[in-house]
């Protein structure tokens, strides 16, 4: 899948990016396995952002370029009975899973028309990029790196060990500050964490529609005096 990720490469893309809950990634990092696809996860213990999986590709993982589907998060948020653990978490993935793992993608949400975009001929990727997609016109202040419609995905067969991930983003310090206690606690490593509110809603997407990239600061703790 190499010319995949060096289509992307090209294109400025540096990152997939995994949307889940807060509470998930407790489980997530104490996993060998890190991200898993659908079919593989006990619902007992993680619950499962899209159980119907209407693009019916449940052994593959969802990811989105460069920046998280935030479309797709308001609509799980509004869906989600759970008033407890509200707290959402982008990862960042390493475009170097894509020589590791079977890929296909869709240059819009893979659900729509219940996956009949989606493919798996590599050659297609620049179909992401395309100056017109199902449902969008490429604009011309578009940032190069993001795809035509926002909620484009790459889908990631099976699992995405956390050895591939470079990054974490929350919406607030307060939050950074909880997932760095908890990174400590599964002693993942020195993992990046971003506190980015445009990337935890729908405002990265129109700051990167007029060609802005949305705002990324580094946490970085606090040091008793």
């Amino acid at each position: 899948m190499t010319y995949i990720k060096d289509y992307l490469v090209s294109r400025g893309v540096t990152r997939l990016c995994h949307l889940t809950k807060l509470v998930n990634l407790v489980h997530i990092l104490s996993s060998c396995d890190g991200i898993l696809a659908s079919q593989n996860i006990d619902p007992d213990i993680i619950k499962q952002n899209d159980p119907l999986r209407s693009d019916g590709k449940p052994d593959f993982v969802c990811c989105s370029v460069q920046y998280p589907n935030a479309w797709y998060l308001r609509d799980v948020k509004n869906r989600d009975t759970d008033r407890i653990f509200t707290d959402w978490v982008v990862i960042f993935i390493d475009l170097d899973i894509l020589d590791q793992r079977k890929i296909l993608f869709s240059p819009c949400n893979a659900a729509t028309a219940n996956g009949r975009h989606i493919s798996g001929s590599a050659i297609e990727i620049c179909k992401l990029y395309a100056d017109e997609t199902v449902s969008r016109k490429r604009e011309q202040t578009l940032l190069s790196c993001c795809p035509t419609d926002d909620q484009a995905e790459i889908l990631v067969s099976d699992n995405i060990p956390v050895r591939f991930f470079t990054g974490f983003a929350v919406s607030s310090e307060e939050k950074a500050a909880h997932l760095y206690a908890l990174l400590n606690v599964n002693r993942v490593g020195e993992i990046p964490i971003y506190i980015s509110p445009d990337l935890l809603s729908t405002s990265w997407s129109r700051l990167a529609h007029n060609g802005v990239y949305p705002a990324e600061t580094l946490y970085r703790v606090r040091k008793e005096p």
